[in-house]
């Protein structure tokens, strides 16, 4: 046996021999043009650099920074199904479902409100911050560089979120980056960047949901939507394809969810698959609606803020955000209530050791700077790896995931333990 003991931010691992232990699974073999049916796209599945990646940056990044509240700061602040038409409340719950307040306390609403009254004025539209959101600092080289140094094998970017304005230069909106606010190709800048470096890039867009768009749920605004995923498909050939949904279903008139179908996701997800470079090679995630079976489309789960409390077998990845409170760029939130990188290495060690990926999340300031102390955090993150990544990346989970503190991760016929505190005295393996 043959043993390391390496130490960072409490967290101690440990490399130990196995006998003979299975292989890692090979990359799916090449296959047919994908149709839009559920039998042709459940053959589709996450592809082994996914398998391999483990860590990833989420970027939440928008008008919303300028506000510097929450990246549902326009839902928030408009009055019941007004799209950020109108200011006021209560915030869009209304006619086609309705928003849990288990999800956002009633009082955030309030204080939102509150915030923008005293900030903005209580006539102030949620477009008139377009042309406060500049990127004017925005040096996609930088960022690229922070997130290798960070460890990130792959990058997705909220092209465009509920707010529906887009980073790329779209045909279908001229609420865009090139038309309005930075004048760049925001996303254009960042693939190009993000690729340059060896990382995989991929794009966050609204599926079954919008805070500004009075056409939803309306057949003509599900082909708006489409077309904005397929051109972005189009332009910069994500390898990941990240979807969002409504919180709960969206339902018709009579009371009905609107399934997978409705949204026409199945169409999207075989024209991803199909104008990739090469299908194999690509993720899409799994919020795309459900299918008429009631289970999701796509390669993989993507639980929120979640750990699992088990190894699961098919693939997830779980996104958390560094902010407790929002994705998007906040400024009150003091700087004591952020996660650690001890905190993120220790999630991202758990996650790992039960066949789970981790993307992590920031959100940079409207002027295209990202905070200190989240760049901090990252680039602590990555001189972990740096020293302790052989435990991470290109590992597959064992028959356990832990050991009371100890978490678990393979290489074929290597196992390693990773302690998630040091031992006072000695570390003793019952597994």
């Amino acid at each position: 046996m043959r043993g390391q003991r390496l130490l960072f931010s409490g967290t101690l691992l440990a490399v130990l021999g196995l006998g003979s232990v299975c292989a890692a699974g090979q990359g799916t073999p090449k296959r047919e043009p994908y149709q839009p049916t559920t039998e042709s796209l459940r053959k589709h599945k996450a592809p082994q650099w996914f398998e391999d990646a483990k860590f990833g940056i989420f970027i939440h990044w928008g008008p919303y920074a300028v506000p510097a509240f929450h990246e549902w700061y326009v839902d928030f602040i408009s009055p019941k199904a007004s799209f950020g038409f109108l200011f006021g409340g209560p915030p869009y719950t209304a006619t086609r479902g309705e928003l849990p307040e288990s999800l956002f306390q009633a009082n955030v609403r309030e204080e939102a409100v509150k915030y923008h009254r005293e900030n903005w004025g209580p006539t102030f539209p949620y477009d008139d911050f377009i042309p406060m959101f500049r990127a004017e600092k925005f040096d996609p080289a930088a960022w690229a560089e922070l997130f290798r140094a960070a460890g990130a094998r792959y990058v997705v970017l909220t092209a465009k979120h509920g707010d529906e304005f887009a980073l790329w230069p779209t045909k279908h909106t001229r609420r865009n980056s090139m038309e309005m606010g930075p004048g760049r190709d925001l996303a254009g800048e960042l693939t190009k960047a993000v690729r340059a470096l060896g990382m995989k890039m991929g794009f966050y867009h609204n599926t079954t949901y919008t805070f500004w768009d009075p056409r939803y749920p309306g057949r003509d605004w599900v082909e708006y939507m489409n077309n904005s995923i397929k051109e972005l498909v189009d332009l910069y050939k994500p390898s990941i394809l990240w979807g969002d949904v409504r919180v709960g279903p969206v339902r018709d008139r009579q009371g009905n969810p609107l399934p997978a179908d409705y949204w026409g996701s199945k169409q999207v997800l075989a024209y991803f698959y199909n104008q990739s470079e090469d299908p194999d090679e690509v993720a899409a995630n799994d919020r795309w609606g459900l299918d008429v079976d009631g289970k999701p489309l796509g390669d993989f789960a993507t639980p929120e803020r979640v750990r699992m409390d088990r190894i699961v077998a098919e693939k997830w990845e779980t996104c958390d955000s560094l902010d407790p409170f929002s994705w998007g760029y906040n400024r009150r939130l003091p700087l004591g209530h952020y996660m650690t990188a001890n905190q993120v290495v220790d999630y991202l060690a758990d996650v790992v050791s039960k066949n789970g990926n981790l993307l992590i999340n920031i959100g940079p300031r409207a002027d295209g700077t990202i905070p200190e102390n989240m760049a901090a955090t990252l680039r602590a993150v990555g001189e972990w790896l740096r020293i302790n990544g052989e435990a991470i990346y290109g590992t597959r989970y064992w028959e356990t995931h832990k050991d009371g503190d100890v978490r678990f991760t393979r290489r074929g016929d290597t196992l390693y333990a990773i302690a998630l505190e040091w031992p006072e005295e000695e570390l003793l393996l019952s597994a």
